[in-house]
């Protein structure tokens, strides 16, 4: 199992390797991006994100990990009932279930996921107990659901 988490991270710093060598040729061509900045960044791709951002800026602003910013972010989206996108109010699959999904990865790029993940209200919270309290980088379904109880996520089943 190590194997596939070294692989994982091994493919994950080489993606970002290659996504961010031509960014910064681009950005050398313009001054004032030479500046050293040395802050975090908080960076979201749909508009329910920004809500998501707002939570982690509280965190980071009272010098919290961006783990836990990033924990803290996604939890509020995937409690919001209106949001279809993401958590409990998100769209069923094509049986009419809400099944979730959550992948978070910390600042040594150990991995934690869940999929296909019923009944329990935060996924990215499992995803990140998958990461801190097992071997795995991914459990799925019913395996999914029952680490979550055996966790103690059962308070948080909807």
């Amino acid at each position: 199992m190590n194997s596939r988490r070294k692989f994982l991270k091994n493919t994950a710093l080489a993606s970002s390797a290659l996504l961010l060598n031509p960014l910064d040729l681009i950005a050398k061509d313009f001054p004032e991006n030479n500046k050293a900045v040395n802050k975090p960044i908080v960076l979201s791709t749909w508009n329910f994100g920004l809500k998501a951002n707002n939570e982690a800026w509280k965190v980071l602003g009272n010098g919290g990990r961006a783990l836990d910013a990033v924990e803290k972010g996604v939890r509020l989206v995937e409690l919001d009932p209106n949001e279809r996108s993401v958590g409990f109010g998100g769209r069923p699959d094509r049986d009419g279930r809400v099944t979730l999904d959550a992948c978070i990865m910390d600042e040594n790029f150990n991995i934690g996921s869940v999929a296909c993940l019923e009944n329990i209200k935060n996924p990215i919270s499992v995803a990140r107990a998958v990461m801190e309290k097992t071997q795995h980088v991914m459990l799925v379904g019913e395996g999914a659901f029952q680490f979550a109880v055996s966790q103690d996520f059962k308070k948080k089943i909807f």
